[in-house]
């Protein structure tokens, strides 16, 4: 690929040889948060459009037969298809709890019924409260949003779930877990991890897999990919994270993209680059 060279500002400074070993690897696998990765972040969770071009740009990945491309989300599957305007790629919804490949029908999986009660018990009593407009009610969890609150109610509130319903969380198979915007009441047995995973063990051997995300509920994918991949964090905050590189934003995360793009696009075995020191 000479000349070919990803922009300056798509390099990850923590990973010199990586868009060469993405030109080099003879099949990959492209794992990508939907929330704060493919789209900014919006009061109205419906309201969180991505990027131009991203839907586009999802569209020209599956061009190249050797990438595969799966967006992981905490959201419902339903939901991540419509804002992206039905993507072409195998979509993972519900932490998931939601698989729909591009090709064959969807795999759903179900609470237990003693998570769907604890799941029921807790809304009931947040609702009674007067939190029903910040509750969110998933297949497999319940999201307090936070975001667009008081900076001081929305720590409050995101306390008193995490403290109160910690211990009956776990009586009942399920967990509080913080995320960017809010606090998540979820199941226990499956994550984002777990499903990364699943897809990792249909590649072929020696596929470069990758995951891109920006929120603690995708430190479990960056986990599953401890010695068969590569975990990229959005964001630069200071929390500790198994992510091997970061990128700054969702417009970074568009310029990776189209980087991908280029070196799928244009690589030749015979003709390798080196990034600039």
């Amino acid at each position: 690929m000479r000349g070919t060279k990803p922009p300056r500002h798509a390099l990850l400074a923590e990973l010199p040889r990586f868009w060469e070993r993405v030109g080099d690897a003879s099949s990959r696998f492209l794992g990508l948060d939907y929330d704060g990765t493919l789209a900014p972040f919006a009061v109205d969770p419906m309201e969180a459009r991505p990027l131009p071009g991203i839907a586009d740009l999802l569209r020209a990945l599956t061009v190249d037969t050797a990438t595969e491309v799966a967006i992981i989300s905490g959201r419902p599957a339903a939901e991540v298809m419509a804002l992206l305007d039905g993507p072409p790629v195998t979509v993972v919804g519900n932490h998931g709890y939601e698989l729909c490949p591009v090709d064959g029908d969807p795999v759903i999986r179900q609470p237990t019924p003693e998570q769907r009660q604890g799941l029921d018990n807790i809304r009931a009593v947040l609702q009674q409260r007067g939190y029903g407009r910040a509750l969110e009610n998933k297949m497999a969890s319940l999201a307090v949003h936070t975001r667009g609150l008081e900076p001081v109610t929305a720590v409050a509130l995101e306390q008193e779930v995490l403290s109160e319903w910690g211990a009956f969380a776990l009586d009942h198979g399920l967990e509080c877990r913080w995320f960017n915007g809010g606090v998540e009441i979820r199941c226990i047995g499956w994550h984002k991890g777990d499903a990364l995973r699943s897809l990792l063990d249909q590649q072929p051997r020696g596929t470069l897999a990758v995951y891109v995300g920006d929120d603690e509920t995708d430190e479990d994918a960056f986990a599953a990919l401890e010695g068969r991949g590569i975990g990229i964090k959005v964001g630069r905050d200071a929390r500790p994270t198994a992510a091997r590189a970061t990128l700054a934003d969702c417009a970074a995360v568009a310029d990776f993209l189209r980087a991908w793009r280029t070196v799928t696009t244009t690589h030749r075995r015979n003709a390798p680059w080196k990034q600039p020191d």
